[in-house]
């Protein structure tokens, strides 16, 4: 009965009928194994060379494996590790004790991303340039340019601090971008440590009245209430403002959807009622873009687009608009700060119309002679304006004009923009940490104050963190 035809092994190979009508013979293969081709009348058999007998003449020659990293190496990359991991845990703590540190965190990252960098021989990838480059460094050309008509005294020591907080942006992001996914997940998971050890110490301190603070600043008793009412704790609660987004979506990204949202809302919650008006308004925000974006991302960009294009358009007449015809700043609808924040408006605004195109220069809004102009609410030094214009579309404008509100226009659409190359599920909470910003840049502090620069900056790393966790490990 004829057999049914057999896989050959790799020493034989399919041909066709030898053209010789010879007798078939019988071939030994191996010891003692003989294959008959009246047995196996499909098979035809092939001689090889002796030596291909051999196991490994057959095969292609191994690749040599590449050296691994030397002991200094070694080390380098485990400091790096070491440094990386402290950072990302100490942002929470850093924010809720002392936010105006944060720029030590800012420089140690900037460090740190470009020694990672280095290490990785990727350094050239910051070294593009890429639009958004081109946009933050003409507007940091046109900043010191500025300095030569700048009436304050720090102008320079501003651009430096602008400078090192876009450089901290641009090697931050390729430095994490190029993160193993382990390093990843860990950096994330030490963020999210530190984050709810911030926000907890926060809540606590709020209800206690702020005994550490007190402690570490020796605040008596009796100026408690200047405590309670100052910048210090309102610092704290805008930078945990921004922080939640990015910690939100590490949560989502770890696999714990139900519980992302309980981390902005917790927040609210348990923190905001007790410090800053704007930091409630950008939570709000915030919580209304995430649901917003949640629907349809790609229409809550485009309304984005036009809300800031508008600011920019119209941040000039609209203060001028308040602060005169309606005169918002004596209304009993508004409460006390409301008022004082639209007075402070109308005076940047008249003053950025007498240099509308490359503006009074930069950092000159803690500066500017009041020129007789006296506040109704709390004048500090010898200028209507409290350091800052409490809004970053008039400081921009007051500051570097025409030509700088452009450049900022384009920065901020082309980061709007970047949010749609990110994955679907992380887009709303991109968006609503946009939102956040937005709303508490155009009520609270100067755009330029180094500590929060680095909140924005902080936020936006830890936000390309927890993006990553899902690239790396899906």
């Amino acid at each position: 009965m004829e057999q049914s035809p057999q896989t050959c092994s790799t020493l034989f190979q399919m041909s066709h009928p030898a053209p010789s009508p010879r007798r078939p013979r019988a071939v030994a293969f191996g010891t003692g194994v003989r294959l008959s081709p009246r047995r196996f009348p499909l098979i035809r058999v092939e001689f090889m060379p002796v030596e291909s007998l051999d196991a490994t003449a057959s095969r292609p020659a191994s690749p040599p494996s590449a050296p691994g990293p030397s002991p200094a190496g070694r080390g380098v990359d485990a400091v790096l590790q070491g440094v990386a991991g402290a950072a990302a845990l100490m942002l929470g703590p850093l924010a809720a004790l002392a936010p105006r540190g944060l720029p030590v965190w800012a420089i140690l990252m900037l460090l740190l991303s470009l020694a990672g960098l280095i290490r990785r021989g990727a350094f050239g990838r910051i070294l593009r340039l890429t639009p958004a480059v081109a946009a933050v460094g003409a507007f940091l050309l046109l900043a010191l340019a500025s300095c030569l008509w700048s009436p304050s005294d720090r102008a320079l020591a501003t651009v430096l601090e602008i400078g090192y907080i876009a450089l901290g942006a641009l090697a931050g992001g390729a430095w994490i971008a190029g993160l193993p996914a382990a390093d990843v997940r860990r950096l994330a998971g030490l963020f999210l440590a530190g984050g709810l050890a911030g926000g907890l110490l926060f809540a606590v301190e709020a209800a206690l009245d702020f005994p550490l603070n007190r402690w570490w600043n020796s605040v008596p008793d009796d100026q408690l209430p200047n405590l309670l009412n100052g910048n210090v704790p309102k610092r704290t609660a805008a930078l945990l403002c921004l922080l939640v987004w990015p910690a939100a979506l590490a949560v989502d990204r770890f696999g714990r959807k139900a519980l992302a949202l309980l981390v902005p809302v917790g927040y609210a919650l348990a923190c905001l009622p007790l410090t800053s008006r704007s930091a409630m308004l950008g939570i709000a925000a915030g919580l209304i873009t995430l649901a917003a974006a949640r629907a349809s991302a790609r229409w809550t960009r485009r309304l984005f687009s036009a809300v800031v294009t508008a600011a920019f358009l119209l941040v000039l007449p609209a203060a001028l608009l308040f602060s005169g015809p309606l005169d918002l700043d004596h209304s009993s609808l508004l409460f006390r700060s409301a008022q004082h924040r639209v007075e402070i408006w109308g005076h940047a605004a008249e003053r950025a119309l007498r240099t509308p195109v490359f503006g009074q220069g930069i950092d000159a809004s803690r500066s500017l002679p009041p020129e007789g102009a006296v506040s109704e609410f709390s004048p500090i030094g010898d200028s209507l304006l409290p350091l800052h214009p409490h809004n970053a579309f008039l400081q921009v404008w007051l500051e570097t004009g025409a030509v700088g509100a452009t450049l900022a226009l384009a920065v901020l659409l082309m980061l709007l923009a970047a949010t749609a190359r990110l994955d679907r599920r992380d887009q709303p909470f991109a968006l609503a940490l946009f939102a956040t910003a937005l709303a508490m840049g155009s009520t609270a502090y100067g755009i330029w104050q180094p500590w929060w620069m680095a909140g924005f900056l902080s936020a936006a790393l830890m936000l390309r963190l927890a993006t990553g966790i899902g690239d790396k490990t899906r």
